[in-house]
């Protein structure tokens, strides 16, 4: 009778510990697959695939491929905030479903928006990096995919950390979601915003870019002018926008290159990121950064010593 009690008392241990250990199994499967380079293509299932082709406008393609998925917020109010979206596709489908991205020279020069580049003869690498400014409806579908992808319901908070985590990813892609701090910005913040913008000193800034026209005659600048212009548009970064390496003296560079001027100084809040490719022009680029490659770029038109546009950088 004693030995009937040992057996089944075994029996009972054995239901007990037996789906302890295959959950535990499971989960660690699980942390495997989802933190590790290179993963399962089932991890990524084609649901998620047919919907990032929906969000994007694809109708019809063989070729698309997701390479990267990733929510970030790099200088913390939510004005900040994007979710940036790559993928791969032939350039006959590209072609087939009227997508419209810009190329580098255009991407180069804006903190947000569409990109293009080519992988290779055949195939393009596409970008696209939406804030709710740029694109709302384009944003509210990235991060309801976000939201799908962590299981998190609309009803539920969001707890952001600024540390990344790698969560999705398949043979021949890394996809990562970054999770960040993402606080509500008050009405009186975005008016003061807004009015900066309204404020840029014009001996500084060019403001209307509708009606702006490089001068022909080019303007004898010197370093220290350049410098001087410069560090108004670094102040303005960094007290307003980004400014990460803005005030890295030592790591400045001075250099001329090909840019097209756009609305970082006078973008305002409810404005998206626009660059002017009809005044693409050669200009003063002044650059600073950080130890960690993060920083500024300032783009002073030499002829007529106005600051045309900007770029932040890094992560």
């Amino acid at each position: 009778m004693k030995k009937n009690e040992n057996i089944l008392i075994s029996i009972i241990l054995v239901c007990i510990v037996a789906p302890i250990i295959l959950i535990g199994a499971y989960n660690l499967v699980l942390y495997y697959l989802v933190s590790k380079d290179e993963i399962n293509v089932e991890v990524f299932s084609q649901d998620l695939i047919e919907k990032f082709k929906s969000v994007e406008g694809i109708t019809s393609s063989d070729t698309f491929k997701p390479t990267h998925f990733s929510f970030e917020n790099p200088y913390g109010p939510e004005y900040y905030s994007y979710y940036q979206f790559e993928y791969e596709i032939s350039k006959d489908e590209y072609e087939e479903n009227n997508l419209s991205y810009g190329t580098d020279s255009d991407f180069d020069t804006l903190s947000y928006g569409l990109f293009r580049e080519e992988k290779d003869e055949d195939t393009y690498l596409c970008r696209a990096k939406i804030t709710k400014t740029f694109n709302k409806e384009k944003y509210d579908a990235f991060e309801k995919i976000y939201n799908e992808i962590h299981n998190i319901k609309p009803e539920e908070p969001v707890n952001y950390d600024k540390d990344k985590e790698n969560s999705i990813a398949n043979n021949s892609y890394n996809t990562s979601i970054d999770d960040v701090n993402s606080p509500g910005i008050s009405d009186d913040f975005w008016k003061e915003y807004d009015n900066a913008v309204n404020n840029l000193d014009k001996k500084y800034f060019v403001t209307d870019f509708s009606n702006y026209k490089s001068s022909d005659a080019i303007k004898t600048l010197s370093n220290d002018d350049i410098e001087k212009i410069a560090e108004v548009g670094f102040k303005e970064s960094a007290a307003r926008i980004a400014g990460e390496g803005a005030e890295n003296v030592e790591s400045q560079t001075i250099k001329l290159e090909e840019i097209v001027p756009n609305n970082y100084f006078t973008r305002k809040y409810r404005e998206s990121d626009e660059a002017y490719p009809n005044l693409k022009m050669t200009a003063y680029v002044v650059t600073r950064e950080n130890e960690m490659g993060n920083g500024i770029k300032i783009y002073i038109d030499p002829n007529t010593g106005l600051i045309v546009g900007g770029a932040a950088f890094g992560d």
